[in-house]
């Protein structure tokens, strides 16, 4: 049994006695004298909810599970369930900063990439912010901790001119699809997974604008996103003919496709689907789109992610200022 005694003062316990009706009688009394006693009866019937202890490792599985997540998805999930065991087991309300941080040194300690370690990490912060959203888990435990860094890997990504080259070339039509498919996510950064599944009830209009909202194959996570005329105008060119706005198609065969099409269109770089996304992203940095909208826009859990993209954004600004016309004669050497 748990008794908590709340007052507006100062308060010390004088005795803690049995009642002959089986309860107890708690007596409590302020510093100024027994004038102030009063006395609290808790009977032993009394008690108080306790929320059920879980393990990481179970939330992990339980959490996994329960998301409408592809299976190689799941898998990463059950591996990070793995890591954590061999770490050690904890419960969720026995979770400090200090355990956290520890287990990302365990996994630099195994040797993994830092790009392995934050990918591995982000597994847990998903189950954690899910925890917490259940009332299970304090979630600032989580905010002091110092994230690993990913590895400084080139993203690549399509500048606006090569985007408006690719989209002027001419593909047969039967790769049309494809091509929508590209384009439409290189305005919205929604991932493949996404895309392939996007239903035309997933589309909502509010306001006289069209959104999206659905749920992040990658994390399981529900999000709203706004459209933009373009993409709307994608949607309006798509025709209904059944509950998905795309044809159902393989991520490897589209991006044979894509480059088949980036070949035709004189791109040098090798162009993938996943370029969409990391265009999009580059393309609102470049236009001066805060950070912290650019992190919701792209579904990112933290901004460590979207920051990735940002440093990209900065060496284009630079490259794009060097253009601008001499017009004082001062930068010549």
């Amino acid at each position: 049994m748990k008794v908590e005694v709340k007052t507006n003062f100062q308060f010390s316990i004088s005795s803690i006695q049995w009642s002959p009706d089986g309860g107890l009688v708690i007596t409590i009394s302020s510093p100024n004298g027994s004038d102030s006693c009063f006395a609290y009866k808790a009977e032993l019937g009394d008690s108080v909810e306790e929320k059920p202890t879980v393990s990481l490792v179970e939330y992990l599985y339980r959490f996994s599970n329960r998301m409408d997540i592809k299976r190689s998805t799941q898998s990463s999930y059950a591996l990070t369930a793995r890591y954590v065991k061999e770490y050690g087991d904890c419960n969720l309300d026995k979770i400090t900063t200090e355990y956290l941080q520890g287990f990302i040194e365990y996994l630099k300690s195994r040797g993994f990439k830092g790009s392995t370690v934050t990918l591995c990490f982000q597994k847990v912060v998903c189950v954690l912010n899910d925890a917490y959203s259940h009332e299970l888990f304090d979630i600032r435990i989580l905010k002091r901790v110092a994230r690993s860094k990913r590895d400084n890997k080139k993203k690549g990504f399509l500048t606006v001119t090569e985007l408006k080259r690719l989209v002027r070339t001419q593909m047969p039509e039967k790769h049309d699809n494809v091509r929508k498919m590209f384009i439409f996510s290189c305005l919205t950064g929604l991932r493949f997974s996404d895309i392939k599944k996007l239903k035309w009830s997933d589309l909502k209009r509010a306001g006289g604008r069209m959104h999206l909202e659905f749920r992040q194959q990658k994390t399981g996570t529900a999000e709203t996103l706004p459209l933009c005329s373009e993409a709307e105008a994608i949607l309006r060119d798509t025709k209904r003919s059944g509950q998905y706005v795309f044809d159902r198609v393989s991520n490897p065969w589209t991006n044979k496709i894509l480059r088949r099409w980036s070949k035709e269109a004189r791109i040098a770089k090798p162009v993938t689907f996943h370029m969409a996304r990391h265009t999009f992203c580059v393309m609102l940095l470049n236009e001066g789109v805060p950070i912290y909208t650019v992190q919701r826009l792209m579904c990112h859990n933290d901004i460590g992610s979207t920051n990735i993209y940002a440093d990209i954004a900065g060496k284009t600004k630079t490259k794009a200022v060097g253009k601008l016309p001499n017009i004082s004669g001062l930068g010549v050497a």
